[in-house]
């Protein structure tokens, strides 16, 4: 899966496009595409730029999973989700996942469980047991978000009349990660999770950029 800009009925934009190769990746083949669809419940729906950073998850029950970042750089933007029961020919049309949503990483784990880890601000970890991926548990904090970012992302969410459309507060506070995010199975239920905190006391005790991993179990009750 990957992104690349399109045009299509007059429309130009990002849009995910899925590959498939039979010979490890020396060729590959067209299957189809998620277009952007707009979201009038997003605030800035009619200025995205359109689906980028596409991730898949194999589900255990057969289907595809895709998630899609629509923050754009210029305005906070959720996340959404598309899902696929004949190998990716045809997708579901993308619903909102979360409120936010840059980098998603996905991976199922043996037992059945599905982890998604994404953030900005913050970096969240979801998990759902359903096979069809459909119904996801609360997000989990892994960063929590700096206090400027996360009253942000609300203001645009609910349409602050304070906040008009385009303009975000500024402040001198980078964030508290970029939620690029990376999940490699460790066993049957856990995983490994790596991820940026820009805000780690280094040897000297002094906030640091650093590149940060912990353990995640995953077990269905």
């Amino acid at each position: 899966i990957l992104y690349s800009y399109t045009y299509r009925d007059h429309v130009a934009g990002f849009a995910a496009i899925f590959l498939t190769s039979r010979d490890s990746g020396t060729t590959w083949r067209y299957r189809s595409s998620i277009y952007y669809e707009p979201d009038k419940t997003d605030r800035f729906w009619a200025i995205r730029t359109g689906y980028t950073e596409p991730n898949l998850a194999f589900l255990p029950d057969g289907s595809l999973l895709c998630l899609l970042r629509t923050d754009d750089s210029f305005n906070r933007g959720p996340s959404y989700a598309a899902y696929s029961t004949d190998g990716g020919f045809h997708w579901t049309r993308p619903a909102q996942f979360d409120d936010r949503g840059v980098w998603p990483a996905l991976l199922t784990l043996e037992n059945g469980v599905t982890l998604a880890a994404y953030g900005r601000p913050g970096l969240f970890l979801r998990a759902t047991a359903d096979p069809s991926g459909r119904v996801w548990e609360e997000r989990i904090p892994i960063v929590q978000p700096a206090e400027w970012e996360e009253r942000t992302i609300q203001a645009e969410r609910f349409q602050d009349p304070d906040l008009p459309a385009g303009q975000m507060p500024l402040s001198d506070d980078d964030g508290n990660t970029c939620a690029y995010s990376s999940l490699m199975p460790l066993s049957a239920n856990s995983a490994y999770l790596v991820y940026s905190k820009f805000d780690h006391p280094n040897a000297q005790g002094i906030p640091a950029k650093a590149i940060l991993g912990r353990v995640i179990r995953a077990e269905i009750q």
